[in-house]
């Protein structure tokens, strides 16, 4: 290999790079991602068992008489909306953290819920 060849071949490996790269920029970009956001940022941090579950028990004091799933959710929005994006599509997850505080007598279970009809709860006392 010669000194032409070699800067040929760097050159075309450089501009493939920057062609790839602008590709990944455009998907990211068509993806609606944000500058600055990354798999390790707040917003995609993995929301745990125990994360959710001391959301749930965090947004029931401020929830009166029987509630249900959604109310639950309603309040974590108005409590903490960034977990709350988080959650969004894990809302059977909160479902299996009250059937769970109920189980452990944190809660009272109202009414089973059936189909669409979602459970009811309330508060102990």
């Amino acid at each position: 290999m010669n000194l032409k060849e070699y800067e040929r071949l760097k050159a075309d490996a450089q501009a493939e790079y920057r062609r790839k790269l602008e590709a990944i920029e455009t998907v990211w970009k068509m993806s609606g991602g944000q500058n600055g956001v990354t798999a390790n940022s707040p917003q995609f941090a993995r929301v745990g068992k125990g994360t959710l579950q001391e959301a749930v028990r965090a947004a029931l004091p401020n929830i009166g008489g029987e509630f249900t799933l959604r109310n639950v959710y309603n309040q974590i929005v108005l409590d903490d909306p960034l977990l709350a994006e988080r959650i969004k599509d894990r809302l059977p997850s909160i479902s299996s953290a009250l059937k769970r505080m109920a189980d452990d007598h944190e809660l009272v279970l109202v009414e089973a819920g059936s189909g669409k009809r979602p459970s009811k709860y309330r508060r102990p006392g």
